[in-house]
C-alpha cells in the first residue's frame, strides 16, 4: 500500500525505499513508477475495450438491414404480380366468355344446318315423285333430261326438265339447297373462330397459372422474410446497451423499437384513430425499417406508398411530399382507420396487428 505521504521525495530521502517480504530479502521498489508504468500498460487495453463496447453496433443490426431491404423487395415483386395475376385473370375470363359465345353459335350453326338437311331431303323427294310421274307419262324429254346430266344441279337447270315440273318445287329445292351450302360455309368460319378462340384462351390460362405460381413462390419467401425480421426485431430487444443509469420503464408502457424518433408521432396519430400504436410502429418497421427516405422500385417513405397512391382523394396530408415522416404517419393511422391496411400492406399488416 502506499503511504499517506504525497507523490515525489524531499531532497533527503532515499531513492529507492525498502520492501521485506517474508523470506527477509529487501527488493528496492520505486512505487511512484511502479503504479505509472502499470496503469501506462493497462489504459491503452481499457481505452479499447471500452470504445468497442460503445461505438460497435450490435452484430445483428446489418443483418436485420439487410432482411428488411430483401423483404421490402420481395413484397414489392408480390404487389407488381398480384397486379399482373389480376390483369391475367381478366383477360382469361374474357377470354373464356368469347369461347364460350363462339360454342352457342356453331351448336345453333349445326342445328339449322341439320334442319336445312331435312328440309332439302323432303324438297328432294317431292321432285322424285314428280319424275316418276313423268317417266310413266312416257315424256322423252323428261328422260332424256334425266340420263343426260351428271349431277343432281344440272338436272335442275335443265329447261326441258323445269318445264315439267312447278315452279314452286323447283324454287324450294334451289332456296333449301343455296340455305344448305351457305350454312355449311358459315359453320366452317366459325369452325375456325372457335378453333383460334380455344387455343388463345389456353394460351391465358397457361399465363395466369404460371403467374399465379410465381404469386405463390415470392409470398413464401417473403413469409418466411418477415419471420426473419420478427425474429431479428425480437433478438434486437433482447440485446441490452452499455450500462448505464436510466430509469426503470414504468409497467404501462410500451415495448417498440421504432427509430428516427417517431414514437411520439405514432402515439398521438394513432390515439387520434383509435388503432394500435405498436401495431402501427411494427408495420412501419417491417415496411422500411424506419427510414422516411426509404425507396423500393416504386413504392416510397416509412409505409412505402407509391406516389397515386398517396395523392388519392382519401389522404387528407397528400399536399406533403410523400417522404414526409410525419405526414405518411397520421396518413397511413387514418388508411388503417377506414379499414384500408389488409389489403394494402398484404404481407406484413396482420403481423404488425396481431395481439397488439
Amino acid at each position: 500500500m502506499i503511504g499517506s505521504r504525497a507523490c515525489g521525495r524531499a531532497a533527503g530521502d532515499p531513492a529507492r525505499s525498502p520492501v521485506v517480504l517474508d523470506g527477509g530479502d529487501a527488493i528496492a521498489v520505486n512505487r511512484q513508477s511502479s503504479v505509472t508504468l502499470i496503469l501506462a500498460l493497462l489504459l491503452p487495453a481499457l481505452t479499447v475495450a471500452l470504445a468497442a463496447a460503445i461505438v460497435a453496433p450490435p452484430a445483428h443490426a446489418g443483418s436485420l438491414t439487410a432482411t428488411k431491404a430483401r423483404a421490402a423487395q420481395v413484397n414489392a415483386e408480390v404487389r407488381s404480380l398480384d397486379g399482373r395475376v389480376d390483369q391475367a385473370v381478366t383477360a382469361y375470363a374474357t377470354a373464356a366468355q368469347r369461347l364460350d359465345a363462339l360454342r352457342a353459335q356453331v351448336a345453333d350453326g349445326r342445328r339449322q344446318l341439320k334442319l336445312a338437311r331435312y328440309q332439302l331431303g323432303v324438297a328432294t323427294e317431292q321432285l322424285s315423285r314428280h319424275i316418276v310421274v313423268a317417266y310413266k307419262s312416257g315424256d322423252a324429254s323428261i328422260l332424256n333430261a334425266v340420263f343426260d346430266t351428271g349431277t343432281f344441279d344440272q338436272l335442275l337447270t335443265k329447261l326441258d326438265y323445269v318445264r315439267h315440273i312447278t315452279g314452286t318445287d323447283a324454287g324450294l329445292v334451289s332456296t333449301v339447297s343455296r340455305r344448305k351450302h351457305d350454312l355449311q360455309a358459315t359453320l366452317k368460319g366459325l369452325q375456325s373462330r372457335l378453333d383460334a378462340a380455344a387455343e388463345a384462351t389456353a394460351t391465358l390460362k397457361d399465363e395466369r397459372d404460371a403467374l399465379r405460381a410465381e404469386l405463390a413462390q415470392r409470398q413464401h419467401l417473403l413469409g418466411g422474410l418477415n419471420a426473419d425480421v420478427r425474429r431479428q426485431v425480437a433478438e434486437a430487444r433482447t440485446v441490452k446497451p452499455t450500462p448505464k443509469a436510466a430509469p426503470s420503464p414504468s409497467p404501462s408502457a410500451p415495448t417498440v423499437v421504432s427509430t428516427g424518433g417517431w414514437w411520439p408521432v405514432i402515439q398521438a396519430a394513432a390515439a387520434a384513430n383509435g388503432i394500435s400504436a405498436n401495431g402501427l410502429d411494427r408495420l412501419m418497421l417491417a415496411e422500411s425499417g424506419g427510414s422516411a427516405s426509404a425507396v423500393n422500385g416504386p413504392y416510397c417513405g416509412l409505409f412505402q406508398y407509391s406516389r397515386s397512391t398517396w395523392s388519392g382523394s382519401w389522404n387528407p396530408w397528400r399536399g406533403a411530399d410523400v417522404f414526409d415522416g410525419a405526414s405518411q404517419i397520421k396518413a397511413t393511422a387514418l388508411a388503417i382507420k377506414l379499414g384500408y391496411g389488409p389489403s394494402w400492406w398484404p404481407a406484413t399488416y396482420p403481423w404488425a396487428f396481431s395481439g397488439s
